[in-house]
């Protein structure tokens, strides 16, 4: 029995009509639809009326949900995930999903059946291969950290993603392997954390850290802005510091 597809569909970011019609084509094929959370998936589906089982997939589930997502792909079943916004598998739990499947691929190799098996042509051999294994396929499409970078006026070519900082313990282990990057970090941030993140770079990067923060990327309230550490700090207050924030630091 031939094994299903996984989509890594990308979805808006909060504009619903930056949605490419390929990701609108394969949420309407698929079987299952695994989301971060099925209220912010359920608004866009709505949206465009689309009606599918959903299942609830986010950082927090348990074994058995990514075991049920394989065991439907297994079956012939095709399954996409979707996060809240934009591109899966960049800071979210997409990637233990791909990573399962790709554990399960390699843990189900093609049978031998015998001499026979060996002597067919090798294009039958590739489509049986193909058929053998849960396929995994990109669906292209926004992406917060290309959108940011798009607009910030700070990367040529090289950059690095930060994603999340840890809040707590190895936070200051990560600012001193990142001062030492010869390159734009982009870090994701909540608003509220934001002035503290601030006041960290100021610390580790010094007073010449050049800063551009983009918030709310494609939504009602979307704002960018940018400057030296010192002008961002002493401007914070002017700016509305609600919703989810990319911030790109440049020290050199």
């Amino acid at each position: 029995m031939d094994k299903g597809t996984l989509y890594i569909v990308a979805t808006p970011i909060g504009n619903l009509g930056d949605i490419t019609l390929r990701a609108l084509e394969v949420l309407k094929s698929v079987d299952i639809i695994a989301c971060e959370d099925t209220r912010v998936s359920g608004v866009l589906l709505k949206h465009y009326g689309i009606k599918k089982p959903l299942v609830s997939f986010h950082q927090h589930s348990s074994q058995s949900v990514i075991s049920r997502l394989v065991d439907s792909l297994t079956r012939g079943e095709n399954v996409a995930f979707v996060t809240d916004g934009g591109t899966p598998g960049v800071s979210d739990p997409g990637g233990v999903l791909v990573e399962r499947v790709r554990e399960n691929n390699h843990c189900h190799p093609e049978r031998n059946e015998g001499s026979s098996r060996m002597q067919q042509d090798s294009s039958s051999a590739s489509r049986r291969t193909q058929n053998d294994v849960i396929k995994i396929v990109p669906i292209p499409g926004p992406s917060a950290v290309t959108a940011a970078v798009s607009v910030s006026g700070m990367v040529e070519k090289d950059f690095y993603f930060a994603g999340f900082l840890p809040k707590k313990k190895g936070r200051q282990t990560g600012f001193k392997k990142l001062v030492k990057l010869n390159v734009p970090i982009v870090i994701y941030e909540s608003a509220l954390r934001l002035e503290r993140t601030l006041n960290d770079i100021k610390a580790y990067f010094g007073e010449t850290a050049k800063i551009f923060i983009a918030r709310e990327i494609t939504k009602m309230f979307e704002e960018y802005w940018s400057g030296n550490i010192n002008s961002i700090l002493k401007d914070l207050k002017s700016h509305q510091l609600k919703g989810e924030i990319v911030l790109i630091v440049r020290n050199r």
